[in-house]
């Protein structure tokens, strides 16, 4: 019987210890003030969360057309955002056409 549990305790310890480990998921804000977004350059992994804060007086937006879209954003409200694939994204503001961003979307690891 003690043989029997033993050969148990080592199956079920193995069958755990092969599990992948868990991913961590992070959270990127990007702050949108003075006509710039900061940072500028943000790399993320698929998965992540992007969030995009408007932490200036006058709306902004965060367009990636046919991706997502933020909508004018007034001072104080955010935006997020999760990217599915891998790739560059670049993005911009509407209403500001020289304030522009870029993400570098990577695999998960």
């Amino acid at each position: 019987m003690l043989a029997l549990s033993l050969a148990l305790s080592l199956v079920l310890g193995a069958a755990q210890s092969a599990r992948p480990a868990q991913r961590t998921i992070r959270r990127h804000e990007i702050r949108m003030r003075g006509n710039s977004f900061a940072p500028r350059e943000t790399s993320v992994a698929v998965g992540d969360t992007v969030v995009w804060m408007n932490t200036d007086i006058v709306r902004h937006n965060a367009v990636f057309i046919g991706l997502f879209d933020s909508d004018d954003l007034k001072g104080g409200e955010q935006f997020s955002w999760v990217p599915a694939d891998t790739g560059l994204v670049r993005y911009q503001c509407t209403i500001h056409s020289r304030m522009r961003g870029t993400l570098r979307v990577r695999p998960a690891r």
